[in-house]
């Protein structure tokens, strides 16, 4: 389960995070990034906020 939808959004958004901020970095680049669905996000973190907290 390398390659998930869960991990594939985890790694772009540790990537842009790390690039931009996280004020600075859109849900829609880490989506597009992963190549996921923008409401994969809230389906899987909640929100931008539970995204961050998954990845700090």
């Amino acid at each position: 389960m390398t390659n998930s939808t869960i991990d594939r959004i985890l790694d772009a958004a540790e990537v842009e995070f790390a690039a931009h901020g996280f004020v600075e970095t859109s849900l829609r680049t880490i989506t597009t990034k992963a190549k996921v669905n923008l409401a994969a996000v809230n389906y899987h973190f909640g929100s931008k906020k539970g995204l961050i907290q998954a990845v700090t």
